[in-house]
């Protein structure tokens, strides 16, 4: 498993998050959201001033996001229920379906594979801003993880 944290800039304009392997110090990735969207519309950039490796859009009501790579190809497409009890959501990626509940608070998701072990674990730590530890197996796609973290973000933690 490979770990990453993902971390959303308090000071942006538009939302903002950093990606970094582990406790690493170094950006490997910047997720950048549109200011003045209707719907969510983020960009994915290698490091901080990088190339665009991925995008991501979300609907009106952050009930479903895609993921795109430099081809404009749906790579993930994530779901959530428009209304839930428990927080949780479906992710499909690479032609697999993966279920993830967080419970009542979205503390931690878990996404397993079809012999029960876990690809994705996304889990929100506790902290003055919003911040994701992601743990992912190697086979799993790199980008559809960490942005199904900031889906989660933009999902159940924004404007809240």
């Amino acid at each position: 498993m490979v770990t990453y944290t993902v971390t959303q800039k308090l000071i942006s304009l538009g939302a903002k998050y950093l990606v970094r392997t582990g406790e690493s110090k170094d950006v490997i990735m910047t997720v950048k959201g549109r200011i003045l969207s209707f719907t969510p519309k983020l960009e994915a950039i290698e490091g901080e001033d990088g190339s665009p490796v991925a995008r991501m859009t979300g609907n009106l009501f952050k009930t479903k996001f895609e993921i795109f790579d430099n081809s404009d190809k749906v790579t993930a497409t994530i779901s959530f229920p428009f209304m839930a009890f428990v927080k949780r959501f479906t992710l499909t990626a690479d032609g697999k379906t993966y279920q993830a509940k967080g419970g009542l608070i979205a503390r931690k998701f878990s996404c397993l594979d079809e012999s029960g072990k876990e690809v994705l674990t996304i889990s929100k730590d506790f902290s003055f801003r919003d911040k994701f530890t992601i743990n992912m197996d190697e086979s799993f796609p790199k980008g559809s993880g960490i942005l199904a973290a900031v889906a989660i973000d933009q999902r159940f933690f924004q404007d809240r």
